[in-house]
């Protein structure tokens, strides 16, 4: 069962709007790529946690501290994965395929999965539209890209997707097969412009978006790392 259809399909009819009229776009494509490849941030070997302040680069027709978090939550789950993108080159790809009316409302959920399944091996990659099933997800994921609404009782108040690593609860950043949720915590990144760490998916949940457990689940991409 689909949780937010109505938010789910204005994603793809805005994406695939995008996509038609990408031969437009062209040139400020190129333009923000070479703004943000001279921006001065040197993401490649650290987490973004403070995507409002970031008002030197670009997405689309916004300023990437307006409408960057989807390819925020990419860079970190690639970070995380060790296997590092820069972020003007995810920008740029998802100008090109994934951005909703060119950045105008963020980016669609799936593009995350899309990009991610072209970089990692066939069965690492899940996606989830059901709210029934995005603790289960989350608990069974190493590293999961969550798209919430803020305010499930206020639209206005938009959506915001996060990187999250689920981690050992004594701190390690690695889980074997057999950990089982309850031995585990959660590492938000780029959530309030800071990184938060929550014991349960619970206590998570209850702090996302405007907090005081206001925020609602609309689209979860779970990724496990290969088994060592």
């Amino acid at each position: 069962m689909v949780s937010h259809p109505f938010i789910l399909f204005f994603y793809f009819l805005t994406e695939k709007i995008n996509r038609i009229f990408y031969i437009f776009h062209k040139k400020m494509i190129m333009k923000n790529y070479e703004l943000n490849r001279n921006a001065g941030h040197s993401r490649e070997i650290v987490f973004l946690e403070d995507q409002s302040g970031m008002n030197g680069m670009y997405y689309g027709s916004k300023n990437f501290s307006h409408s960057g978090c989807g390819t925020a939550a990419v860079y970190n789950a690639l970070l995380s994965l060790g296997i590092p993108m820069p972020l003007p080159d995810i920008i740029r790809q998802f100008e090109k395929y994934g951005a909703s009316m060119f950045a105008a409302f963020g980016t669609a959920p799936w593009a995350a999965a899309r990009l991610l399944s072209e970089k990692l091996m066939p069965g690492m990659v899940e996606k989830c539209a059901d709210r029934h099933k995005f603790k289960d997800l989350a608990e069974r994921s190493d590293i999961f890209i969550y798209t919430v609404m803020n305010n499930r009782r206020k639209i206005t108040h938009m959506l915001h997707t996060v990187c999250v690593e689920r981690v050992s609860s004594d701190g390690h950043k690695s889980l074997t097969p057999g950990d089982h949720a309850s031995g585990s915590r959660f590492i938000v990144h780029n959530s309030h412009d800071r990184v938060e760490t929550y014991p349960s998916y619970e206590d998570m949940m209850y702090s996302l978006g405007d907090g005081g457990g206001n925020a609602d689940g609309v689209y979860m991409v779970g990724i496990r790392k290969p088994d060592i």
